[in-house]
């Protein structure tokens, strides 16, 4: 029987030891950290090649806290383009924002997510 591919999912992020943490902790739940785009600043282009050069095909792109929301938004333009380009039908921008991390914690940040990845992709 073959087993599901995992969710892909690309991180744009300026802290790779809390990737490294969300990553371990939603792997066995069938979705994997594709790549870590470390932008700073950030860069449209840089967000759009990246999408296209990673496979298994991104379905989230997860936005560390250290982004604004200015560019949280620029992150949904590029994504959904992207979507649209490439017939991506299921997909999310996730934001960390510092009002949940000083919610959860660095610790409850990969619980987290794996709860908003859950909420989009009903499982």
């Amino acid at each position: 029987m073959a087993s599901r591919v995992p969710i892909s999912i690309l991180s744009l992020s300026q802290n790779r030891s809390v990737v490294r943490l969300i990553g371990d902790y939603i792997h066995s739940y069938g979705y994997t950290i594709g790549g870590i785009l470390e932008a700073s600043p950030f860069s449209t282009s840089d967000l759009a090649l990246a999408l296209r050069l990673l496979e298994p095909r991104p379905q989230v792109v997860l936005v560390g806290k250290g982004y604004s929301e200015d560019v949280t938004d620029q992150v949904r333009d590029v994504f959904s383009q992207y979507a649209r380009e490439v017939g991506t039908k299921d997909g999310a921008v996730i934001k960390i924002s510092a009002k949940v991390f000083d919610e959860v914690g660095k610790d409850g940040i990969p619980k987290w997510v794996l709860g908003q990845l859950q909420s989009s992709f009903g499982q």
